[in-house]
């Protein structure tokens, strides 16, 4: 596979990994670094046909893509399976199930050249707890019921159909992570009041900053 990103800018990437994972509280094995460089440079080659990511800049991938998946790390059950709604281009499931290895990631993601993506990525990195269905979740097979301890879903629409499509996923005790930008406080609002109609118990909202820059995150987490 021939790799787009020239070597020095490689380096300055895998710098910015190690140290936004340090400002976040997290460490990664070198096997981890190599996985997460690997998944940097698919995308950056599928990108150039596909559009999987506004974003062309390896160095801001890392930032915005990556160390933004990972800085929802403490608010995942990680002795459970993990579902990520809408995977697109694999964020935040698949950065989360690198940092875990033992996390069970499935990565749902109704457009073809997107899955096909996320498959050749999990090939790549030999992730084999890592699996991709290629659908939409309201479509998804009920024998699934109850499986999953954490299911994500990052800047998408539509959030209060996306809830009630995937409380049925949940186990007892599960969480279902919303991960927005800073116009999550509104959404929250909406969700908070709407909780015991989407199934959920309560909910709760966090905002953090992104490591090594300053744009602003929100999570709501509706619990079970």
């Amino acid at each position: 596979m021939p790799d787009k990103i020239p070597p020095k800018e490689l380096q300055q990437a895998r710098q910015v990994l190690t140290e936004g994972c340090a400002a976040l509280g997290l460490s990664l094995s070198e096997s981890q670094i190599r996985a997460f460089l690997s998944y940097l440079s698919l995308l950056v080659l599928w990108n150039e046909t596909f559009n999987l990511t506004s974003l062309r800049d390896p160095i801001e991938i890392v930032r915005l893509h990556f160390l933004d998946s990972l800085a929802v790390a403490s608010f995942v059950e990680k002795s459970g399976p993990l579902m990520d709604i809408g995977s697109g281009a694999g964020f935040p499931g698949l950065p989360l199930a690198i940092l875990v290895p033992s996390t069970r990631a499935t990565l749902v993601e109704p457009r073809r050249k997107r899955a096909n993506f996320l498959r050749a990525v999990a090939r790549q990195i030999q992730a084999s707890q890592v699996l991709v269905i290629e659908d939409r979740v309201e479509r998804l097979n009920r024998s699934a019921t109850g499986l999953f301890s954490t299911i994500v879903f990052r800047a998408i629409g539509r959030a209060d159909f996306f809830l009630r499509a995937a409380h049925p996923f949940l186990q007892k005790g599960g969480r279902c992570l919303v991960l927005q930008g800073p116009s999550g406080t509104k959404l929250f609002g909406e969700i908070g009041n709407n909780c015991p109609a989407l199934g959920y118990s309560n909910a709760q909202i966090d905002s953090y900053r992104l490591p090594l820059g300053k744009e602003e995150r929100t999570i709501i987490i509706a619990s079970v």
